[in-house]
């Protein structure tokens, strides 16, 4: 984050706008930057095409940008750059086959990031745990793989591995657990529980994405473990039930997505536990700052241990269509933005929603009673939010 600001105010990069907290956005690098990367990137990156024959021995990232240069596997003119570490398919036209990812393998011992996502890739060979270096592996959307090689396990230089839309994928490796760099997970899987022992070991996970698991009821009880976990992420996941108790432990949580989970009831095992000590639930317990709450149809109110992590550190609210909601939280002291959609059951802001100073930016829209109370100047909650700079109601736009 202090590369990216700093880089931010040299104008390094144009049109840059915050998504979502501080961990997604959108920005153009300059013409001029991107002119001065390529020139000192020099000989280090090259593309591969159909008009380009010759890759330098000191090139370390490819980019292949045409289908017909990779169907036979890797391009015989590349044998002399095994010290690849970067191997990318910018296009999406561009999709690797089963033999050419066995080539890289065999090919480039000193892979750090290879990106294998939305190929036509039935089985993973066992000769990727030989890549030792590797430290991102991208496998998304290969929908035929059922299981993974246990000798992923041995890469204990991966910070991230992405198996999102891998709808096939049976199970995790076993023995997940050794993966003891990783910080980056995001994955789907067909099965009902995760088992114990596995991902609750990943002591560096810092990320966790859960992604169309259509048949998981429930995590992992000692999810509370990952110590280091800053950010949660679970959508589609129809059957889930509930969330373990023990993520009031997850001391580093700062973003919070749950969407799309039509089974999920918040306060089910959670909101019947006795609350612990004063100090337990001021240090223990996540500071949340992003909160993201999706298609979520049991969701009546904002249990107690979600407002209690929410409280003090909020600062991104964003509530779509939750079509049994019946009201916003209170005392959100720092919260600067607040989106709401679809909610047509809340039919008020919060009482102390004049108070709050930070605001910047409120967006409704699908909630008829919500948006009538906050017509400008004739609303009878405009006089709690005519302090914020920018509003938007049902589309139309109030900026001051």
């Amino acid at each position: 984050m202090q590369y990216l600001k700093e880089l931010l105010s040299k104008s390094f990069f144009q049109d840059f706008e915050e998504v979502v907290g501080d961990h997604l956005f959108n920005f153009k690098m300059h013409d001029l930057m991107h002119d001065l990367a390529l020139s000192m990137a020099k000989n280090e990156c090259g593309i591969v095409d159909s008009h380009n024959h010759f890759i330098s021995k000191k090139t370390r990232h490819l980019s292949f940008v045409e289908d017909n240069m990779i169907r036979d596997g890797v391009p015989s003119f590349l044998s002399n750059t095994y010290r690849l570490r970067t191997i990318s398919f910018p296009h999406y036209s561009v999709t690797p086959t089963q033999s050419f990812m066995e080539s890289c393998i065999s090919m480039f011992p000193f892979l750090r990031f290879l990106d294998l996502s939305y190929c036509s890739i039935v089985l993973v060979p066992k000769k990727l745990g030989n890549l030792r270096h590797l430290r991102f592996l991208d496998l998304r959307g290969n929908d035929e793989i059922k299981k993974l090689p246990s000798s992923i396990c041995k890469l204990q230089s991966l910070q991230t591995l992405m198996l999102e839309e891998c709808e096939e994928l049976h199970e995790l490796p076993r023995d997940i657990r050794f993966l003891i760099s990783l910080r980056y997970l995001s994955f789907t899987t067909n099965q009902k529980f995760l088992p114990h022992n596995r991902i609750e070991r990943l002591n560096s996970l810092r990320t966790l994405f859960i992604d169309s698991c259509i048949n998981l009821e429930y995590l992992i009880e000692d999810i509370g473990d990952l110590k280091a976990l800053r950010i949660l992420s679970i959508n589609n996941c129809p059957n889930l039930v509930s969330l373990p108790s023990s993520i009031k432990r997850l001391s580093s949580l700062e973003d919070l997505w749950l969407q799309d989970c039509e089974k999920i009831n918040l306060d089910w095992g959670i909101g019947t536990e006795e609350e612990g000590t004063h100090q337990d639930l001021n240090s223990a317990r996540p500071h949340l700052r992003v909160l993201v709450l999706e298609k979520l149809p049991k969701l009546v109110m904002l249990p107690q241990w979600l407002l209690q992590c929410s409280a003090n550190t909020l600062q991104w609210l964003v509530i779509k269509g939750c079509p049994n909601l019946l009201a916003l939280p209170d005392s959100l002291q720092n919260l600067k933005s607040l989106r709401v959609r679809h909610c047509p059951k809340v039919a008020s802001l919060p009482q102390d929603m004049h108070g709050l100073t930070t605001l910047e930016k409120i967006e409704i829209e699908g909630c008829p009673t919500l948006s009538e109370r906050c017509q400008q100047g004739s609303g009878e909650d405009w006089p709690q939010i005519a302090q914020v700079r920018n509003i938007r109601l049902d589309g139309h736009l109030i900026i001051k």
